[in-house]
């Protein structure tokens, strides 16, 4: 599958524009190609690849807007997406939709790209898997899990003379390895995917698996705790979630409060976009170039990410965090990258007294948005510290947490970092954290 060039992707998104004669017109054309490899009890047994289009419009005119998408190509598939978006602005009452932007001059790059990672063949990915299968049958257990590599071509154009194009590609490692009574997680990402390090997942999937047979269950209560890379993405993730938008911020439902230390002075975050180890993209839904923006420094509330209607109402320039407009939610930061420290994960392990390692969260969901309270199980590696050593898996338990309270306490971080992806397949960068409180609540 070699896809559309960026002439003809630009071409089409275009053409798409003009189809439409007045109002304000903004066309996202979105080209994807992903395969995919599965493997189960130490086998591969699938290997798929699709590609799909995807265009959308949004039209703004006379007080209404809207919008269509489709799917697929036919030869009337821009006549077909102008109608419905025609027709979605006619039903649309009164509208206060912002203006769309014009262009800022931004570049269209850095981006993610590898050929490497475009050209990857079958028996590429094969070989991947192979690695980890190996690793588990030397160990006497089974992997389970996927290699996957992508390609996404993205055409924004706008009436206001908006035209950006980016080409980006993602490789991806994730595997379970499971025993008798217990399992292990891994999981690598990267842009190419001669980067994607299936020696080191499937030697930390095994471990963690032959180290988590037979667990046993431990009181609830507050410990000290250890938390992957695994883990913390997910913490990070829901604080992008409810309080690092500028809507959360304008709708009062931000837990931030600006310039007030809320967290650890070891802790600073920001969404880097132009961060080359967090999938670096150049523009946002609008086509508005992603700046950096520092959230959170030194444990202090530093700022918000916006898009082009909450910067209208702040009166601040849109820091091109735009999700597709319109939408609930409001921007997004989608590159987090949390700052790293002096420790190594076993130095974080050797200063816990009693405590727990914990590898992975699972089904996190927020409970109270504004406290940044959260609840969820671990998962595939929970153990007991006790004396700066991991003695014992304990079963996986239930958590409820608030973030910025485990944040508050943050007694050492790691100076390695991880790649892994949120819920929507966001970009996070995050360290091993020693946290020095964390509730368990069964």
């Amino acid at each position: 599958m070699s896809g559309r060039t960026r002439d003809e992707l630009m071409a089409l998104a275009t053409a798409t524009l003009d189809h439409v004669a007045r109002g304000q017109r903004e066309v996202v054309a979105t080209e994807h190609e992903q395969q995919l490899t599965r493997f189960a009890n130490n086998t591969i047994h699938q290997n798929v690849a699709e590609s799909s289009l995807q265009l959308r419009l949004r039209v703004i005119h006379e007080g209404k807007a809207g919008v269509a998408q489709v799917r697929g190509e036919s030869p009337d598939t821009v006549a077909r997406v102008a109608a419905l978006a025609e027709q979605a602005r006619a039903l649309h009452g009164a509208s206060h939709a912002a203006p769309l932007p014009g262009p800022d001059g931004g570049a269209d790059g850095p981006v993610a790209y590898s050929a490497a990672t475009k050209g990857a063949s079958p028996e590429l990915r094969a070989d991947l898997a192979a690695v980890v299968v190996r690793e588990a049958e030397r160990g006497g257990v089974l992997a389970f899990g996927s290699v996957s590599t992508s390609t996404t071509r993205t055409a924004i154009v706008n009436s206001e003379g908006v035209a950006r194009f980016a080409e980006s590609t993602e490789a991806d490692l994730i595997t379970v390895v499971r025993g008798d009574d217990g399992a292990g997680y891994a999981a690598r990402h990267a842009v190419s995917v001669d980067d994607v390090d299936a020696p080191g997942a499937a030697a930390e999937a095994v471990d963690t698996c032959l180290r988590n047979q037979a667990a046993t269950s431990i009181e609830p209560g507050t410990y000290e705790v250890v938390l992957a890379p695994y883990a913390v993405i997910d913490l990070l993730d829901h604080l992008g979630w409810v309080g690092f938008g500028a809507l959360a911020k304008q709708e009062h439902r931000s837990f931030m409060r600006l310039d007030e230390r809320m967290m650890s002075p070891s802790v600073t975050i920001v969404d880097d976009a132009h961060d080359g180890l967090v999938f670096p993209f150049p523009f946002d839904y609008e086509g508005v170039s992603t700046r950096r923006v520092k959230l959170i420094d030194q444990g202090v509330c530093a700022g918000f990410v916006y898009d082009t209607p909450t910067a209208l109402r702040d009166e601040v320039p849109s820091t091109g965090h735009s999700l597709p407009q319109p939408n609930t939610l409001g921007p997004y930061a989608r590159h987090l990258v949390m700052s790293d420290g002096d420790a190594t994960p076993d130095g974080l392990i050797g200063s816990v007294k009693r405590g727990l390692y914990v590898t992975r969260l699972w089904y996190v969901r927020d409970v109270h948005p504004l406290r940044t309270i959260i609840t969820g199980m671990t998962r595939e590696g929970t153990f007991l510290v006790e004396d700066g050593k991991i003695s014992q898996p304990v079963r996986d338990m239930r958590f409820t947490q608030s973030i910025v309270d485990a944040l508050a306490d943050v007694r050492g971080v790691s100076s390695e970092r991880r790649l892994a992806l949120g819920e929507d397949a966001s970009a996070v960068l995050a360290p091993w954290l020693h946290l020095g409180r964390f509730t368990f609540t069964s």
